[in-house]
């Protein structure tokens, strides 16, 4: 007994999950704070220990595929909401709601009679080369003009026609939309296209009727071909109407110049003072030449006769009767004394001679040209020629089902991954 007294026991080594003497172990919060830091990060996956305290490689494989599962799940949720959804949408819309819409179509140009080819520095830098060209974008300006709009509704109702309940509510034009609103709503289904190579217009007409875009085309053919007829009865009437103006300022100068003439007439006692001269300059070198045979009578006579002899007298006289004529006449050309010689008269006559030249030369060019006017008027240079006439659709040309649908899908696609991106970033500037 002593001895089993005075003996010591054994010490046996502490049981698992027994706590020692001495060691305090972390409370359940202290212990779970660095193992969820640790846990935090959603690409970190730990496997869980087992009973001996060695981590399990299945776990961790489970958790992963737990992982990629739910992040898939969250994806095509994403998808089926942002992308298929609209795409669904779309398709219901454009398959079973969307009305059928028919298009006419017209080529037609501007046609001139005086028109030729040719290569103008404004052709080269992109300006219209030609005023045939400028009429045929005047006629596009014209088709695609609220003007044409207000006669269309009046004669055809084209605007009671977009907001026709027998469309779909989408495509329809609002019941209580404006003019300018039914404006817009008609660029959208009115196009014009020209091709400067050939100078052809395409119009494309659209409505909800084949019968309607067949009628709508007709009209605005008809308004343009009226539009051009207007401009080129305005450029015949101002041609003529300038050739009138031309012509009476021509006949006022001609008569002014007339007066200026006349007046002058009976100022100078002249009609004509170049003929006058031209006659008078005629008398005189008669009379000189007489004047010289005269005197060589006179000559003749005194070789074998006296100074007092009678034909000798006879003689001189002529001689002195003609040189007072020789001197009248060159008197009446030229006067030094005064201004009644037959050269002032002339330097008078000149200026008012050429100038009812001129009046009477500008008169004729523009009667001519006058008469030119008149005869072009006659005629018309400018028209609109239709190579196709509007055609009437058998079958609805739009709405494009497939490629619609097949468009909202992709831009569905495309704002998705564009959102998506947008969200990442967002986010990943959060954690910074």
């Amino acid at each position: 007994m002593s001895s089993e007294a005075g003996s010591t026991p054994p010490v046996k080594p502490p049981e698992a999950g027994t706590q020692e003497v001495g060691k305090v172990e972390p409370s359940s919060k202290e212990a779970a704070r660095p193992r969820a830091k640790k846990e935090a990060g959603p690409a970190t996956v730990r496997a869980l220990p087992d009973a001996r305290g060695t981590p399990d490689p299945r776990a961790a494989v489970d958790a992963v595929r737990r992982m990629r599962r739910s992040r898939a799940l969250r994806l095509a949720l994403k998808l089926a909401s942002f992308v298929l959804l609209p795409t669904l949408v779309a398709a219901l819309y454009f398959a079973f709601v969307a009305s059928d819409q028919y298009e006419s179509t017209s080529l037609f140009t501007i046609q001139a009679q005086d028109s030729r080819p040719s290569v103008s520095m404004e052709g080269l830098i992109g300006l219209p080369a030609s005023p045939t060209t400028r009429d045929t974008l005047a006629v596009r300006d014209f088709v695609l003009s609220r003007d044409m709009l207000g006669q269309l509704d009046r004669e055809t109702g084209l605007i009671a026609h977009f907001k026709s309940s027998e469309a779909d509510w989408f495509s329809r034009l609002a019941a209580d939309a404006s003019f300018e609103d039914a404006f817009e709503d008609y660029l959208e289904r009115i196009h014009v296209d020209f091709d400067s190579n050939s100078g052809v217009l395409t119009l494309r007409v659209r409505t909800y009727s084949a019968r309607k875009s067949e009628r709508v085309a007709h009209v605005i053919l008809e308004k343009s071909e009226a539009m051009v007829n207007r401009l080129a009865e305005r450029a015949r009437q101002d041609q003529t109407r300038f050739a009138s103006l031309e012509v009476e300022k021509a006949e006022v100068r001609l008569k002014k110049a007339r007066e200026q003439l006349v007046e002058l007439q009976q100022t100078r006692g002249e009609f004509n003072p170049e003929q006058s001269a031209a006659a008078a300059l005629s008398i005189r070198t008669q009379l000189e030449a007489e004047m010289a045979k005269a005197r060589a009578e006179v000559a003749a006579l005194r070789s074998y006769m006296a100074a007092d002899a009678p034909q000798v007298i006879a003689a001189n006289e002529k001689v002195r009767s003609l040189a007072g004529q020789a001197a009248s006449e060159s008197q009446r050309l030229v006067n030094p004394k005064g201004e009644k010689g037959l050269n002032a008269s002339l330097a008078a006559f000149e200026s008012v001679v050429v100038e009812k030249e001129f009046a009477t030369q500008a008169y004729q060019s523009t009667l001519a040209s006058l008469e030119l006017a008149r005869s072009d008027a006659v005629r018309q240079h400018r028209y609109l020629a239709r190579i196709t006439e509007p055609s009437l659709s058998d079958e609805a040309q739009y709405p494009r089902r497939f490629f619609s649908v097949f468009t909202a899908f992709v831009a569905s696609f495309l704002l998705f991954g564009i959102g998506s991106l947008v969200v990442a970033a967002v986010r990943e500037h959060a954690r910074l």
